[in-house]
């Protein structure tokens, strides 16, 4: 394994793990090393569970599916955006990845991902496995069919770096 592959690895691995990177001098936080270049341009936000979304929060996640009856709710990540952001923020970074992210995750009705396509965007083969591997790794709350758990799909879209 080469140190690309091998940081990839790791930064997946952190990602997953919801570690944060930050450099500390004499006890001191200084911030994050990484630039903040990924563009979420959703009101949802990135830091909220589903039950703490707003009402207006859920329609626009809502919004995102063609037909959801009354009764119906879209999946989630269990634990929100924030992680799965945080793990490809740091792959970004190190792959200089450009593009948008444009892919679709099946999760099952025990909230665990079963698939994830890619509609393309990004030209970097790597940053495009390692989404998917994120996003399958990640535990959702399942959809919700007349109120029953069931299979659905969860939209992800993110524009990475421009330029």
């Amino acid at each position: 394994m080469g140190n690309r592959e091998a940081c990839l690895l790791l930064i997946c691995l952190c990602g997953v793990a919801h570690a944060q990177v930050e450099i500390t001098k004499a006890g001191q936080d200084t911030g994050t090393i990484l630039k903040k270049d990924l563009k979420w341009s959703s009101k949802i936000p990135v830091d909220k569970t589903f039950e703490q979304l707003t009402a207006e929060q859920k329609a626009e996640l809502r919004s995102l599916y063609t037909s959801l009856g009354p009764d119906d709710e879209p999946p989630f990540p269990l634990e929100g955006m924030k992680p799965i952001f945080g793990a490809l923020k740091q792959a970004e970074h190190v792959l200089q990845a450009r593009g948008e992210l444009n892919m679709a995750v099946t999760v099952g009705p025990d909230g665990k991902a079963t698939k994830v396509e890619d509609y393309g965007g990004v030209n970097d083969k790597q940053m495009t496995e390692l989404a998917q591997q994120v996003l399958l790794l990640t535990k959702y709350k399942p959809g919700l069919c007349k109120g029953t758990p069931c299979a659905m799909m969860f939209p992800f879209k993110l524009k990475l770096k421009t330029g």
